[in-house]
C-alpha cells in the first residue's frame, strides 16, 4: 500500500528538525519551521508552546518511533489534549503515519480529521488534507477523498495534489485521467521530490495498449 509515498520522508524531516531545534524551543526561542515536511515554502512560522508541551511532544514522537502500536493510546491522548496547537497537529500526523503502517486506517483517519478540524495554519491544513485524502483512497472512500483533495490550495502543493489526484483516478479505474494528473505532478516538479511518481508513470505507460 503506497498510502504514504512521500510521508516517510516527511516524518524523518520532523524528527531531524526536532533533534536540531527542540532544545531551543524548550528554552523559549521562537524557531521558524523552514523546511518542515521537506518543503521550502514554510516560512515565518513559530512554535509558542510551553516547555512542558515541547517535552511531551518529544516523548510522544520517541514512543511512536520505538514502540509503534503500543504507544497509540498515549499519543492519541496527547493529541486530544493539544488539539488546536502545533504540537497536537504534528503528533496527530505522526500517529496517523504509524496507524497506516499498522493497517489501522480508521485510527489514521480519525487523527487526521481531528488535526484538520483544529488547524489554523494554511500549510498544516493543506498537509493534513493531502494525507487524509490518501488514507481515504486506501479505505475506498473515494468521494470523501475528492472532497479533501479539493480543499488543498497553493502552488507549493501543486505537485502533491496532482499526484494524489492521479492515485484517486486510478482507484476509480480511470487510467487516462490518472496519467494526465501524474504528468501535471511531474511538470510541477513532483518527480524530483518523489521518485515514486516516476514509477507510477512508468507503470501506466507499460500498461497502455500503445506502450506509451
Amino acid at each position: 500500500m503506497d498510502t504514504y509515498s512521500t510521508e516517510e520522508q516527511q516524518i524523518e524531516a520532523i524528527k531531524r528538525w526536532w533533534h536540531e531545534y527542540g532544545k531551543a524551543i524548550i528554552l523559549g526561542s521562537a524557531i521558524g519551521l523552514a523546511g518542515l515536511f521537506g518543503w521550502r515554502y514554510y516560512q515565518s512560522h513559530q512554535l509558542e508552546n510551553s516547555a512542558a508541551g515541547a517535552e511531551a511532544f518529544e516523548q510522544v514522537s520517541r514512543d511512536l518511533a520505538t514502540q509503534g502500536s503500543a504507544a497509540f493510546d498515549r499519543a492519541a491522548a496527547f493529541v486530544s489534549e493539544n488539539q488546536g496547537n502545533n504540537y497536537g497537529e504534528l503528533a496527530a500526523m505522526l500517529l496517523a503515519a504509524e496507524a497506516v503502517k499498522a493497517d489501522d486506517l480508521a485510527l489514521a483517519r480519525a487523527q487526521l480529521e481531528q488535526a484538520l478540524a483544529g488547524s489554523k495554519d494554511a500549510v498544516l491544513s493543506n498537509t493534513i488534507a493531502l494525507r487524509l485524502a490518501r488514507v481515504l483512497i486506501a479505505d475506498n472512500e473515494l468521494s470523501l477523498a475528492q472532497t479533501q483533495l479539493d480543499k488543498v490550495t497553493g502552488d507549493a502543493f501543486a505537485a502533491q495534489k496532482a499526484e494524489v489526484q492521479g492515485d484517486l483516478y486510478l482507484a476509480q479505474n480511470q487510467p487516462d485521467q490518472a496519467r494526465t494528473a501524474y504528468e501535471q505532478a511531474r511538470t510541477a516538479g513532483g518527480v524530483a521530490e518523489n521518485p515514486a511518481l516516476a514509477l507510477k508513470l512508468d507503470n501506466l505507460a507499460a500498461a497502455s495498449p500503445q506502450g506509451e
